[in-house]
């Protein structure tokens, strides 16, 4: 996935600019690939072993499709649609556009959107209806890049001057390039925005060609389905929720929701946790969408402060002394805005669970956190914290479902692991030194789920643990 999409030598920078062409308003550097490991950025002491990547999903798709068509027992049915499924005492029986069915006993919609399934459970999204109207064409242009002149290329530019508002993305760092142009406040039909001059504008440049690879209008919103489960039924990613690209965190949001379902069914599946345990699913993933959505749409209305509600004077982009003394006044408001959406530690690490059938809570409650600020913490609920073990990352050692990492060499678990075993609970128990870095890792022990998320800590083993043992397992 690192290699993909851009070159190893394309910056990931964020620009707010009157043009491509035009006077930047300000710059928020960020590294490209092979700068990495220089250090000095804004997500550059964020603890992860992986730092962030950049990478269009028509990059990212090919390889996790790659992915799942090497697993075994993975049926791929390319050009089939669900067209209705039906609930049975047994699980669900799915008709499809084919002609066949197919009996299971789950079935997920991932199916985006205007998610068939999610409309077939009768769920309702809730939220914000239309937050804006959006132009969006993939093209490719290589004179583009050109436009940068001497300056160091973007991979995404903001751009608002008096003639439009839209955003241009790098996709390849080359020619393909995405286009984005939003709709004037109040204008409903699209064709309001010329289409080919809404594009000269974005980049300030009148004698300039490109082909059209794709387009899209579509309409910004902000909202979370009611409700992810219908007994046998469930919705992920966009099907679940639909909000407005600030932080680029939606597909973040699906690749975390279909992990974390995909979890609780094989638990059951396999046999150790009960079924209830498929109850946290909704308990823990809507809460954090719900958050999130509104951590989008706040950046959305900071940003439309920052720009006011009115016209954008021409002088924005004016070379001379005027349209300097301009973007020198609204650079920093706006670097100070958006920073947090280009370094999100806090989307990526700071979310917790707070109200999980399946995690045993003590009497610390999770720290606050905001799109970009985090205070690790190992309270139940939290993700815990990266640290490494002889130059290996925490999350390689963890077991497939549950760890308990045992700081204190001589603390007995051996009640723990007996009343695991005698559930068929999987637990694997992984003695290491308390890491120093960062210094919240006060207990004993600390049981870790596959997600890091801690899920119970202690000194020692509690009285009753056959009660956490059940809550592990998702009994009722």
């Amino acid at each position: 996935m690192r290699g993909a999409g851009l070159p190893d030598n394309y910056p990931t920078d964020v620009i707010y600019t009157t043009s491509i062409a035009g006077p930047e308003i300000t710059r928020i550097p960020l590294p490209s690939r092979n700068e990495r490991h220089l250090g000095g950025h804004i997500d550059s002491d964020w603890l992860t072993p992986e730092p962030m990547v950049r990478v269009s999903q028509i990059y990212l798709e090919p390889i996790l499709f790659e992915r799942m068509a090497s697993l075994p027992n993975v049926t791929i049915r390319n050009g089939v649609a669900v067209e209705r499924f039906e609930q049975t005492d047994a699980g669900v029986v799915t008709s499809c556009s084919d002609g066949t069915t197919v009996a299971s006993r789950y079935l997920v919609g991932c199916d985006g959107g205007r998610s068939t399934i999610r409309k077939a459970m009768g769920v309702r999204l809730t939220g914000d209806d239309e937050i804006g109207r959006t132009r969006s064409t993939l093209v490719r242009c290589p004179r583009i890049r050109s436009l940068f002149g001497d300056r160091r290329p973007a991979w995404m530019s903001w751009i608002v001057n008096d003639r439009v508002r839209g955003t241009v993305v790098a996709i390849d760092g080359h020619e393909l390039w995405l286009l984005h142009r939003a709709l004037p406040p109040g204008a409903a039909d699209f064709a309001a925005l010329d289409f080919d001059q809404s594009i000269r504008d974005l980049l300030g440049v009148n004698d300039i060609t490109w082909d059209v690879v794709n387009h899209e209008d579509w309409i910004g919103r902000r909202l979370v389905a009611e409700r992810f489960r219908d007994r046998n039924v469930f919705i992920a990613g966009d099907a679940a929720h639909l909000w407005v690209p600030f932080a680029g965190y939606g597909m973040n949001a699906g690749i975390a929701d279909a992990v974390h379902l995909a979890w609780l069914l094989a638990a059951v599946l396999r046999g150790w946790a009960s079924e209830s345990i498929l109850d946290a699913y909704q308990a823990e993933r809507h809460p954090i969408t719900e958050q999130v959505s509104r951590f989008a749409i706040a950046k959305v209305m900071e940003n439309a402060a920052a720009l006011g509600g009115g016209a954008v004077p021409p002088a924005l982009a004016d070379l001379g002394e005027e349209g300097a003394a301009l973007r020198s006044m609204l650079g920093p408001v706006l670097y100070e805005i958006n920073a947090p959406q280009f370094a999100p530690v806090g989307l990526n690490f700071g979310y917790f669970y707070g109200h999980s059938p399946i995690i045993a809570y003590d009497d610390e409650s999770p720290p606050s956190y905001t799109m970009g600020t985090i205070t690790h913490s190992t309270a139940p609920g939290c993700r815990m914290p990266h640290f490494t073990v002889g130059g290996r990352p925490i999350l390689d050692l963890l077991g497939p479902d549950y760890t308990l990492l045992r700081f204190a060499p001589d603390a007995d678990v051996t009640a723990l692991v007996v009343a695991a075993e005698a559930a068929r609970l999987p637990l694997r128990i992984l003695d290491v030194a308390r890491p120093a870095v960062p210094d919240v890792f006060t207990r004993d022990l600390l049981l870790v789920r596959f997600d890091q998320h801690v899920a119970w800590r202690g000194d020692v083993v509690p009285d009753d643990v056959s009660a956490l043992i059940r809550r592990l397992r998702g009994v009722a």
